[in-house]
């Protein structure tokens, strides 16, 4: 109906418009939304114990992609303590 009464081109064109708008106001509306739904879905919270609730095998899988990146660096760094923990062992025992 509205294209009708418009026109198609008058339409493309008042759609363009708008979204150009929205797109324009968009960066300065974003941090609000953050904020908001954040707040509005208790996301924190919600996360929080739907973690707690996952069985150990479940938790780990969850986790493991955040450290597989630097799991070697983590390796490395655990051996090298343990490498000086070890060593000051050594020296202060004799």
């Amino acid at each position: 109906i509205t294209i009708a009464a418009m026109g198609s081109q008058q339409f493309s064109e008042m759609k363009e418009e708008i979204a150009q708008k929205i797109a324009d106001k968009l960066p300065s509306v974003m941090p609000h939304s953050y904020e908001y739904t954040t707040e509005a879905l208790d996301m924190e919270n919600t996360i929080r114990e739907r973690m707690q609730k996952l069985p150990y095998p479940e938790f780990e899988g969850v986790l493991h992609p955040a450290f597989e990146e630097d799991e070697i660096l983590l390796i490395l760094v655990g051996g090298l303590l343990g490498l000086v923990a070890g060593g000051i062992q050594v020296v202060a025992m004799y």
